[in-house]
C-alpha cells in the first residue's frame, strides 16, 4: 500500500469499532488498495461530519492522509450510497455481516478490483430486492469462491466427463464437481441433488446479481445453502465465525 496521502478512494465500510471517547476505527475495502484501516477522529461526537461515511456497509469516497504506520485519517469524505432500505432489513444485515467478515479474513489484494465489483453489485442487489435476499448472499459466496480459484464444476462429471444438464446428480465437495449416477459409488463424500436443487445451484452461480431475487427457491434450498457455506469455508480453510453461524442457524430455523 502506498505511504502517501490518497485521494478519491472509493470504498465500502466492512467494520467499525469505537476508539477512545469520540473516535472510531473503520476498515474499508477498495478496488485499488484492497483493505485500508482508517482512524476517524471525532466520528462519534454529536457534531461530527464523518459519522455518515463511517457507518458499516456504506459506500463512500475518501480523501485520506497518512496517520502513523497503521492508519489513515480522513481529510474529507463524500457519502455515495447509504443503502438505507437494505440496512434496515434484519436478514440482509446478517448476510452483509457474514460477507464483510469473510472478506476481512480472506481478501487478497490481487483480487481487489474483481471482488470490489462483485461486492458493489451484491449490495446494489440487496438494496433493490423485495424478497429472496438469501439468493443474493449464496450467489456472492459461490462467485467469491470461484474468483478465489475454487469454482465448482457444475457441467460435467469429474470422473467420466459426461455432461450433465438439469438432472438429478451428486455433488462432491472434495472433487469440487458434480458426479453422475453411474460413478457415484466411486466417491465417498457426495450430496444428492434433485433436479430442482441442481437447477437452483446452477442459477445462483451463473445469474447476474440484479436478477437473483427473481429466482424461485426450491423446497430443498436449505440443503443448497448449507452446501455452499460449507464448501466456501472448506476451500478457504477457515472455520465458522459468528456472523456466518448466525446465517447458518437462520437458514436452518426457517425451513
Amino acid at each position: 500500500m502506498a505511504t502517501n496521502d490518497l485521494s478519491d478512494v472509493c470504498g465500502f465500510v466492512l467494520r467499525e469499532f469505537p476508539y477512545k471517547e469520540t473516535s472510531k476505527i473503520i476498515e474499508i475495502f477498495t478496488a485499488d488498495f484492497g483493505r485500508i484501516s482508517i482512524l476517524a477522529k471525532g466520528a462519534l461526537s454529536k457534531k461530527s461530519k464523518t459519522l455518515g461515511v463511517t457507518q458499516r456497509f456504506v459506500k463512500a469516497s475518501y480523501n485520506l492522509y497518512k496517520s502513523g504506520n497503521d492508519f489513515y485519517g480522513i481529510k474529507e469524505a463524500i457519502l455515495i450510497k447509504s443503502y438505507s432500505k437494505s440496512n434496515k432489513n434484519f436478514d440482509v444485515i446478517l448476510y452483509k455481516s457474514a460477507i464483510a467478515d469473510l472478506l476481512l479474513r480472506t481478501i487478497d489484494q490481487i483480487q481487489s478490483e474483481t471482488i470490489f465489483k462483485l461486492l458493489d453489485n451484491t449490495f446494489e442487489a440487496f438494496e433493490n430486492a423485495d424478497c429472496n435476499q438469501i439468493n443474493i448472499f449464496l450467489a456472492f459466496l459461490l462467485k467469491y469462491i470461484s474468483f478465489s480459484g475454487f469454482k465448482p464444476n457444475l457441467n460435467s462429471c469429474s470422473i467420466c466427463g459426461k455432461r450433465l444438464s438439469y438432472k438429478e446428480v451428486f455433488f462432491s465437495p472434495y472433487e469440487s464437481s458434480i458426479i453422475c449416477d453411474d460413478d457415484k459409488n466411486l466417491i465417498r463424500d457426495k450430496i444428492f441433488l434433485n433436479k430442482e436443487e441442481f437447477t437452483y445451484l446452477k442459477k445462483l452461480l451463473y445469474t447476474k446479481s440484479e436478477d437473483l431475487a427473481g429466482i424461485e427457491k426450491p423446497a430443498g434450498y436449505k440443503k443448497i445453502a448449507i452446501l455452499i457455506i460449507d464448501y466456501t469455508l472448506k476451500n478457504l480453510e477457515i472455520t465458522r465465525f459468528s456472523s456466518i453461524d448466525w446465517v447458518y442457524r437462520n437458514v436452518s430455523e426457517r425451513n
